[in-house]
């Protein structure tokens, strides 16, 4: 449950909210997700998304360049920076998505003390404040995030040191902003003269820029798709597991009961959807995987082309994608299958009433949607196994 997890949520809110790249941000007082309201506040993180739109359209510019230039080898690792800058984008920019997603979270906290407070006897939540362990703290999905969260958490900082570090070794690698100033060309040669005091200081200048830019859209990427999105869902079968729990005797919930909070869950579920499907889950479905085929295309076939560097980004962005794919798409899968295995469990009780019959009836499986579509329980297999078939296509040619 979302209780189980909330250290590390408050942890990844406060270190965005330093960094002024979140429209929201952590509160301990009332102990939720607040959204930032204050104008001053909020510029930063309108500029940092005018630059990802302005840094992702500097790519798309340096790489036809490179393409016209004929640096064939170069182009490899902006095309996998322009896959990279889409996806983070497509996760993690916008203000509004932003506030959707504190609301999401605001809402799971809001019905787990609510579960905690109407069936005490079951003890879905503990009494102290100080612990954090939920009644099904001790499932496997959740010994997933508790490896997943701060994994992803850390990494999102450590990639915008990366980031500096490489700037700071070879001040065009990669050229984009001393592109835009002029002392990089598109195929990555130094312009400039390296004892240059005024362009040494606007190297050093832009390697802060580079490094903030790409630590923030990071974060906030990770954020909104494993805090928030597989998380979420995460926090959705944990409910069902409650749910289930019900169906004992000595928790002595009434069927009726039950069926009302199965339409809360179903509602949840809408908005969950609504929230999400338009554009942080249908990147997971669609340009992870791409990714995924085009650094694993590049790793087999072009390695002794690759810098030293390739050989850490290009493992860990297959690492990335591959894991959150399969991750997510089991868990909406597992979401779909065990919605369905409830309220079927629920039709073989005895003594039904008819009333309570024709609720079941009408009630339907939870389910991951994008677009009309939805991931039932063969979508994870299917995706890995399409990534396997294109990279292998890819290498033949």
């Amino acid at each position: 449950m979302l209780h189980d997890h909330i250290k590390t949520i408050k942890w990844s809110l406060n270190a965005i909210s330093h960094l002024r790249g979140f429209p929201i941000e952590w509160n301990n007082s009332v102990q939720r997700v607040t959204q930032i309201k204050i104008r001053c506040r909020l510029i930063i993180p309108k500029i940092v998304q005018i630059l990802q739109i302005g840094y992702f359209g500097l790519i798309t510019v340096i790489l036809y360049s490179q393409y016209k230039a004929g640096c064939v080898y170069t182009m490899l690792a902006n095309i996998f920076m322009w896959l990279v800058t889409l996806i983070l984008c497509l996760w993690g920019m916008g203000i509004e998505l932003a506030k959707k997603a504190g609301v999401l979270l605001n809402t799971m906290i809001d019905f787990e003390k609510w579960l905690r407070n109407t069936f005490p006897e079951m003890d879905i939540l503990p009494e102290k404040k100080n612990s954090w362990k939920s009644i099904t703290n001790r499932n496997q999905r959740n010994t997933i995030f508790r490896r997943l969260l701060p994994f992803m958490s850390i990494m999102s900082p450590v990639m915008g040191i990366t980031r500096m570090r490489r700037l700071l070794v070879n001040p065009c690698n990669p050229p984009y902003l001393g592109y835009l100033l002029g002392y990089c060309s598109s195929c990555q040669e130094q312009l400039v003269p390296n004892d240059a005091l005024v362009w040494n200081l606007v190297k050093f200048m832009v390697l802060l820029v580079e490094g903030y830019h790409n630590a923030v859209q990071t974060w906030r990427g990770f954020f909104l798709l494993i805090n928030v999105t597989i998380l979420g869902t995460g926090c959705m079968l944990d409910y069902l597991d409650v749910l289930k729990r019900m169906e004992n005797p000595i928790a002595r919930v009434t069927l009726t009961r039950r069926i009302q909070l199965y339409r809360s869950l179903q509602v949840f579920e809408k908005k969950f959807n609504h929230s999400l499907s338009t554009r942080v889950i249908p990147t997971t479905l669609i340009v992870a995987p791409i990714l995924q085929i085009f650094c694993t295309y590049v790793l087999i076939k072009l390695s002794h082309r690759l810098p030293s560097q390739g050989y850490l980004t290009y493992p860990f962005a297959i690492f990335t994608c591959s894991k959150v794919c399969i991750i997510f798409e089991t868990f909406a899968a597992q979401l779909f299958v065990n919605s369905e295995k409830l309220y079927a469990d629920w039709k073989k009780e005895p003594g039904l009433l008819k009333v309570n019959r024709r609720r079941l009836r009408s009630l339907q499986p939870m389910r991951m949607k994008v677009g009309s579509n939805f991931i039932d329980r063969g979508t994870a297999l299917v995706t890995q196994d399409f990534c396997i078939n294109q990279t292998v296509s890819l290498l033949l040619l």
